[in-house]
């Protein structure tokens, strides 16, 4: 294999497919990339099994061929090459690496060893628009149960239907769920489709569609799902199990609504919250008639009380929450006000917005 290729296209298909390698020292293969060079083309490949991303850079092909070279000191290397155009050649078990007046070598794995990864082809292909997508993401992933013992709060529920898209996490302390309409000129989706989706795929996701104008497509097939962006690929393979029915857990509509301003309200939790450990991090909030007061209180530390104007005509209420859960939604927002629905002290809080929901369990303060 012999390839040359300029070295900030080098470095911007490395950093697409960083992700999924991984350390484990049992297997060093599952911390290489995948480097087949034809047709003025090259694919990075890499995979922990799990999780594969495929990238095709535009590269002069000199010679075809397939290496396999340890990701981290490769991506390492090429980071710190100077601007101009790589050189990359394999000479029996070597990479040879020349960028002007640069030259490393690095020792190889075999290409033979790295696990085949199936491209999808012939599948139906969904459409997603990736703002909209990027949003979704946002707006549901920090409620995974990352560390959770129920494998299936590990990830984001995916569920399609028609025209629209549903996403869905908790964590059995919160839970988040957005809707959205899919682009249009594409075929309704008579039978649902529904996955659950790692978080660690997730990451991945976001970093594809961030940034991204074009749409991007999805796939579903067997035991894989898969995501499509112009020259990048990524296919992970599904939680499986079932996702619980998060719908019966939504209350209805309530009279006592609090609307604040969203900064104010965030701003007030984080100063409350440097007043938390952790056997102390609840914070208190106190309802009274278009006034709340966000209070907090911990032994051998100190007390903070913040007074805030707001819209409130319900019943006096006070109530208690992790104040770290409430801002990872509003800073992740970015409505100027927020409205919160509240049922009593020991009842979830409930915020909703258009075709999204976030729900807190209390705690004791």
């Amino acid at each position: 294999m012999k390839i040359n290729i300029e070295k900030n296209l080098l470095v911007d298909a490395l950093n697409k497919i960083v992700g999924p390698t991984t350390t484990k020292q049992n297997f060093p293969i599952l911390s290489s990339v995948l480097l087949l060079a034809e047709e003025n083309k090259v694919k990075f490949t890499t995979t922990d099994l799990d999780v594969s991303i495929m990238a095709l850079q535009e590269a002069e092909v000199k010679e075809s061929g397939t290496i396999a070279v340890p990701m981290k000191r490769f991506f390492s290397i090429a980071r710190e090459l100077p601007s101009e155009k790589v050189k990359i050649e394999k000479v029996k078990n070597n990479l040879l690496i020349n960028c002007g007046k640069v030259e490393v070598k690095i020792n190889t794995l075999d290409p033979k060893e790295f696990p085949q990864v199936q491209e999808a082809k012939g599948v139906s292909l969904i459409k997603l628009d990736p703002q909209t997508t990027e949003e979704m993401i946002r707006l549901t992933s920090f409620s995974v149960g990352y560390e959770d013992v129920n494998y299936v709060l590990n990830g984001i529920f995916f569920e399609l239907m028609e025209n629209k898209i549903t996403l869905v996490s908790t964590d059995g302390k919160r839970l988040s769920v957005i809707k959205r309409s899919l682009p249009p000129n594409q075929p309704a989706i008579k039978t649902k489709i529904s996955f659950i989706l790692p978080v660690r795929a997730v990451n991945e996701l976001y970093k594809l569609v961030k940034n991204k104008e074009e749409n991007i497509f999805m796939f579903v097939e067997d035991n894989r799902v898969g995501f499509d962006c112009k020259d990048t690929q990524f296919i992970a393979r599904p939680i499986e199990g079932e996702f619980p029915n998060y719908a019966q857990y939504i209350p209805g509509e309530t009279k006592d609504k609090l609307r604040a301003d969203r900064k104010e309200l965030l701003s007030a939790l984080r100063r409350a919250n440097l007043l938390s450990t952790p056997d102390y991090q609840g914070v208190k909030l106190e309802l009274r008639k278009n006034t709340l007061v966000v209070y907090k209180s911990t032994p051998q530390l100190g007390e903070v009380k913040e007074e805030l104007d707001v819209k409130y005509e319900g019943a006096n209420l006070e109530i208690g929450f992790n104040p770290n859960y409430l801002t990872d939604i509003l800073k992740n927002l970015e409505d100027e006000g927020v409205c919160f629905s509240f049922f009593g002290a020991d009842k979830p809080a409930v915020l909703k917005r258009e075709d999204h929901i976030y729900l807190l369990l209390p705690m004791k303060t």
